[in-house]
């Protein structure tokens, strides 16, 4: 009876073996649960396009928009945990579990982490018509007109308007959140100085600093970004605490073999320090930084104990 059973199990595994083994034989499917041109999704496209050279099969982007990207994740967790459908999961969904409480979203249970791909900073930056000229300025104004100043973000629980709800609990101060149902509208707004402020990525900030429409105040990172090496950071200013920075990564249904994650891994870190990747990159202003699957599940728990916290304390709806 007993070697009856060990046989048994041995044959159950020996597909699940050679699947990991043969992987892959057929096209990947990479869901991006943002919009087609966001930041997110192109950097999405430019590392898959150099990871499918590695794995000798087309990496296919399918955009799954919507609901802090539940709708994506959604779509990931009914395929089968065999490596050929993927998530880009970023900073931007980790609030999901406190706006969508009945979907019971938990990425880390879930989810398998398949690597780090990038970090996005944000740039604090007003319309180049705007009277503040500084963040001292726009600071001490926020405290001198409690209220009076408003941010503008692309709606309830995205990163501008958790950075924007950062900056209040930090600074000690208070200004108006102006949420948009799309974030073109946001930036539109701020553009014609509807709203006087916005912490956008810096992928996004940069084309319309470039363009001589909105003035940079500070950068989030630890380091000057090299793109914007004239802008000081909120730390050189006297702010030390604030240091902002987004994710976004790859993962897999959970359950997804070893060998399949480590291989995918193996690929996306060689794509990541490719010349070409990095050579992509530099305009958005994305810092490529590959590590083990390990390190990057370490990241997300992280950075979700942090926004979830800063979501709480501001008490953020999905209404």
């Amino acid at each position: 009876m007993k070697t009856a059973w060990i046989a048994a199990l041995c044959a159950a595994l020996l597909p699940l073996g050679a699947a990991a083994q043969n992987y892959p034989h057929r096209p990947i499917r990479l869901v991006v649960p943002w919009a087609a041109g966001t930041p997110a999704d192109v950097a999405a496209r430019v590392v898959g396009e150099r990871m499918a050279a590695g794995l000798g099969q087309p990496i296919v982007v399918d955009n799954k928009p919507g609901a802090a990207g539940t709708i994506g994740l959604s779509d990931v967790l009914r395929q089968p945990a065999d490596g050929y459908t993927l998530y880009s999961l970023s900073s931007a969904s980790l609030v999901a579990p406190l706006l969508y409480p009945t979907q019971k979203v938990d990425f880390l249970k879930s989810l398998t982490p398949v690597g780090h791909e990038s970090w996005n900073y944000n740039v604090l930056v007003v319309p180049t018509q705007s009277a503040i000229k500084s963040t001292k300025e726009l600071i001490d104004t926020a405290r001198a007109k409690p209220g009076s100043l408003s941010f503008a973000s692309g709606g309830n629980g995205t990163p501008a308007h958790l950075a924007g709800e950062l900056f209040n609990q930090q600074l000690g101060i208070k200004t108006t959140h102006l949420p948009y149902n799309q974030f073109p509208m946001a930036i539109a707004d701020l553009l014609s100085d509807r709203a006087n402020f916005m912490f956008l990525t810096a992928s996004a900030a940069l084309p319309q600093i470039q363009g001589g429409k909105l003035r940079p105040l500070a950068t989030t990172g630890a380091q000057r970004l090299p793109a914007l090496k004239d802008v000081p950071t909120m730390a050189e200013l006297g702010y030390s605490a604030f240091v902002l920075r987004s994710f976004d990564g790859f993962a897999a249904k959970a359950g997804t073999p070893p060998e399949i994650v480590k291989r995918l891994n193996a690929e996306l870190n060689a794509a990541l320090s490719s010349p070409e990747v990095r050579e992509r990159f530099a305009p958005l202003a994305l810092e490529a930084d590959p590590m083990p699957p390990e390190a990057f599940g370490k990241v997300i728990a992280t950075e979700s104990e942090k926004w979830l916290r800063v979501a709480r304390d501001a008490k953020i709806s999905v209404d």
